[in-house]
């Protein structure tokens, strides 16, 4: 990380004056030991499940690795060349597209240091915490990012992994909203889920695939917390026939649920991600199919894809039992 050119006692002057909100972060989350973000020997482990499992780095081809590799190394050097708030988390970003969720989560600590108020360095903080099943630090994080973020303009928020079309789908107060809403669902508090989901697709969306996502979410939210009304109106968001080039399955349990596709359908497919899945378990729970609906929960947790919001929303729901 690069630092200003200050002798060590007017370092830790500043460091004490201006930072000591981001240092107290740094103590409760836990500092790094280490150069942040340096090459390290592989951890096999990178978090535990809500059901108490370890929980393995994804695995990943050769040419996948050797590319993304590639992308930290160019983010590396980027941000030597040019240090700025951006470039800083552009290499948390590419630590986590590796499954290095730890690296990501220190790289992030030790940035705040640098940017204390940086809301959306928390964003990707809190996104990476919900990763690992820090549910309460991420909380707290995002909560943070949202009180900081409250003044700024909402903008589109740059993809490192875009989509079909190359062009990003989601706005940073968008992705505040959706990942804290995505740990208080996970932590069984449904009513702050689904507020601030229902504040995602009715606000913050900028297009078609940001509110299905979050329709779907906030549906399931408000159905759990006893607001039927609200979770049929949700559905109204978007039309029949929205512009959707990225959360397909997203659409599809919209759809689902405004009984415009067939469960059947959805449940004669081979292959289904974790987010149609969990949509689908909750789905059959709700007409009654629980034990199809709970074995499907089980199934989803057992996937190598755990990252997945589908997966961690399956543990969650066992771990409450």
């Amino acid at each position: 990380m690069p630092t200003a050119p200050l002798r060590p006692a007017q370092a830790a002057w500043t460091l004490c004056a201006r930072f000591a909100g981001a240092l107290c972060l740094l103590l409760t989350l836990g500092c790094a030991t280490g150069p942040v973000g340096s090459p390290t020997t592989p951890v096999t482990v990178e978090a535990t499940s809500l059901l108490g499992v370890p929980l393995e780095r994804p695995a990943l081809s050769p040419t996948t690795m050797r590319r993304l590799e590639l992308d930290l190394e160019s983010a590396r050097l980027a941000l030597e060349e040019s240090p700025s708030e951006q470039r800083t988390i552009w290499v948390g970003r590419r630590l986590g597209y590796l499954g290095r969720y730890d690296e990501a989560i220190r790289w992030y600590l030790a940035a705040l240091v640098q940017y204390p108020d940086s809301y959306r360095l928390r964003r990707h903080l809190g996104h990476r915490l919900i990763t690992v099943r820090r549910l309460d630090d991420a909380i707290g994080v995002l909560t943070e990012a949202r009180r900081l973020a409250a003044e700024a303009t909402n903008r589109i928020e740059p993809d490192g992994a875009p989509g079909p079309e190359g062009e990003p789908r989601s706005t940073t107060h968008g992705n505040i909203d959706y990942h804290l809403a995505l740990a208080y669902y996970a932590r069984g508090d449904f009513n702050a889920a689904a507020d601030l989901w229902v504040e995602c697709a009715r606000r913050w969306a900028g297009n078609d695939d940001s509110r299905v996502a979050a329709m779907h979410w906030a549906h399931v939210s408000l159905l759990r917390a006893g607001r039927q009304e609200e979770a049929r109106s949700i559905l109204e968001v978007v039309g029949r026939y929205p512009d959707v080039i990225e959360n397909v399955a997203y659409l599809e349990l919209i759809q689902l649920y405004r009984g415009e596709l067939k469960a059947g359908a959805l449940l004669a497919r081979k292959e289904r991600n974790a987010a149609l899945e969990y949509g689908l378990s909750r789905y059959l729970i709700r007409l009654g199919a629980g034990v199809d609906g709970e074995e499907s929960l089980v199934q989803l947790t057992r996937r190598p894809e755990w990252p997945a919001f589908g997966v961690l929303a399956a543990e969650a729901d066992l771990a409450a039992r």
